[in-house]
């Protein structure tokens, strides 16, 4: 009922959620990782940070770009289907991605826009090239399968295993850079 009440709010909070807790999950992957042995405590701005990202970054941005390819590329035949899928992988995907690192370099306090586009340079390629064997499987099925006004949803969930994989990434080398 709030998805027909709110929709951008919906998918808005359900994004937010999701990206918080994805970081949650990779921060304990991140402790578990560690050869010290040392427990490092949970990074609480961090989780803040995807939270926000989500809510009001990943949630209004799917919400329109849905709308739009659905305007744009209306059918649900093999082709158009993958014509959406390409689209998300050339624009959507590295667009976001790019806020996301930018987003948690600020968290982290390394930010400047030399870092950044460093940071795009390094890691961009590798994310795109590990997206294209995650995400065109999802944007199949949504594109397909899942009702229009669901996708945003449907997108969020298979996002949390996705954000975990890129709060990892994004925060991978500020360790060794302090």
């Amino acid at each position: 009922q709030q998805l027909t009440l709110r929709p951008i709010f919906t998918k808005s909070l359900t994004a937010g959620i999701i990206f918080g807790l994805s970081d949650w999950c990779a921060q304990l992957v991140e402790e578990k990782g560690e050869s010290d042995g040392d427990k490092k405590a949970i990074v609480f701005s961090r989780i803040l940070t995807a939270f926000l990202v989500g809510l009001l970054f990943f949630g209004p941005a799917a919400n329109a770009w849905y709308s739009m390819i659905f305007k744009i590329l209306p059918s649900t035949s093999l082709v158009s289907t993958l014509q959406k899928a390409a689209l998300g992988q050339i624009i959507f995907g590295p667009a976001f991605t790019c806020v996301f690192f930018g987003a948690g370099m600020i968290q982290s306090g390394t930010f400047s826009l030399g870092a950044w586009l460093s940071k795009i340079r390094t890691d961009l390629p590798g994310v795109w090239a590990s997206g294209l064997g995650f995400w065109p499987a999802v944007d199949f099925v949504s594109f397909k399968i899942v009702p229009v006004k669901w996708i945003p949803l449907f997108v969020n969930f298979c996002s949390f295993v996705w954000t975990i994989y890129l709060s990892l990434v994004a925060n991978r080398s500020k360790g060794a850079e302090e």
